[in-house]
This record gives structure tokens, C-alpha cells and sequence, in this order.
């Protein structure tokens, strides 16, 4: 595999990132990619020149003081291309909440992180997990009645969306609208995200099929299509 496919592939991967962002947020941020010293994988990540601390994307809300966002988008993917060197795929990503309630004076804490690591797959891992950054008591008790120790909440790995259909970046800025936490979106935003979630998914039904062959045969056959393998 060449770098130069490899480049051509996250090219195409940093403008789909990037399209994502400028339908729906006004920001001079945009997604950049770099590659590692061995050149065979490439670590794409937004960044924002305005908040360089944030490591991330200021989302202003109309409610902040002007130029002292409190609300941070941090998000960034490994990719690499596949073993057989046929697409581009996901290494590990996270795509999480970063929150400033100080204006300014301290750094951003985080609030929520949405992680994906292929690295976990066939270990008894979740691959696709969520880390929360909050307290439970109740989940404090829980552990206590069993004689063990709380962990704290962000160190647990909720799992979330399988290795196919983890959460997105659509889906995680869908979420900030709909929680009500952003809503100084540009005008006609939402109807090109799901265009680009609708998109996510078939590309990840297109790699599904790659990886259960004979299942996806099985489906198309119940639906009534004949199909024939390779050489048949």
C-alpha cells in the first residue's frame, strides 16, 4: 500500500470531518491530520486556535460572554488503512464534552468521553465504551456492599454501540441539540448531518458485510436475490 493511497484516504476522511463542522457550528476550527513517525498511521484531530488550553473546539453559546466560550468539543481518530489495504479505517477515536464554568481561569474538565479502541477487540473489552465524569453514590454503595472499592465513575468503560455502529461525531453533536447543551447551530444543520450519519452507515453495512460474508448472503437470499460466489 502506498502512502500515497494512504493520503488520499484521509484526505477524503478529513473533508467529511470537516464538512460535519461547517454545516453546524460557526468556528474557525477545523479538523487537521498528521502522521506518525512510521508513516502508517495518521492522527486527525479538530483544533481551534482560540482555545489552544481546550485541546479542542470552543462551542460559543449565545449565553457566554463574548470571546469566553465555556463549552469545549474535544475530538481526534487514528486511522490506518485495512490489512488488505482496501479502505481507511478507524484505529481509535474519542469524541468527548469539555466544560470551563471558571471564564477562563482554569482549564477545561472533562464531562464526557466517547472512545473507541480496536486494540480492545477479542479481549473482554468493550472496543466502543463511554467514560462519564460524574459521582454515584449509588453506585459507590454497590461496590461497598460487595466489599470492593469505588472506582471512580470515568474509569469504568460503558460499553455503547458495538465495533460497527459506535457513536459518531453526528450522532454526539445531534446529542448536544437535543440535551438542549448547544443550540447556536447554523441555519439548515441538522438536515446534512443525518445526510452524513445516513452515509456512516452505509459504509459501515458495506464492511459488515465484508466481515460476515455469509450472513449478509443469507439476508439478501431471504429478500429473494440470487447471488453467486466469486468464480461460480
Amino acid at each position: 500500500m502506498t502512502a500515497q493511497i494512504l493520503r488520499t484516504c484521509v484526505e477524503q476522511f478529513v473533508g467529511t470531518l470537516n464538512e460535519v463542522l461547517v454545516a453546524a457550528i460557526d468556528t474557525p476550527g477545523r479538523f487537521v491530520a498528521t502522521s506518525s513517525r512510521d508513516n502508517d498511521q495518521v492522527f486527525v484531530q479538530a483544533v481551534d486556535r482560540r482555545c489552544n488550553q481546550a485541546g479542542g473546539l470552543a462551542l460559543l453559546r449565545a449565553a457566554d460572554a463574548p470571546r469566553v466560550p465555556a463549552l469545549f468539543l474535544n475530538a481526534h481518530y487514528t486511522v490506518e488503512m485495512s490489512p488488505t489495504g482496501s479502505h481507511l479505517r478507524v484505529a481509535g477515536s474519542t469524541v468527548g464534552l469539555w466544560a470551563d464554568v471558571t471564564g477562563g481561569r482554569k482549564r477545561p474538565r472533562p464531562l464526557v468521553r466517547v472512545e473507541y479502541d480496536r486494540g480492545q477487540l477479542g479481549h473482554g473489552r468493550a472496543a466502543a465504551h463511554v467514560h462519564l465524569h460524574a459521582n454515584s453514590p449509588e453506585l459507590a454503595w454497590m461496590y461497598g456492599s460487595a466489599g470492593r472499592p469505588a472506582p471512580d465513575l470515568h474509569a469504568l468503560h460503558f460499553p455503547v454501540g458495538g465495533r460497527r455502529f459506535r457513536p459518531t461525531l453526528e450522532e454526539f453533536l445531534l446529542f448536544l441539540d437535543r440535551e438542549n447543551l448547544f443550540n447556536d447551530w447554523k441555519e439548515g444543520w441538522k438536515p446534512r448531518l443525518i445526510r452524513s450519519l445516513e452515509a456512516w452507515e452505509r459504509r459501515q453495512a458495506r464492511a459488515t458485510t465484508r466481515q460476515f460474508p455469509a450472513e449478509a448472503i443469507g439476508a439478501l437470499e431471504t429478500l429473494g436475490y440470487r447471488v453467486a460466489a466469486p468464480g461460480a
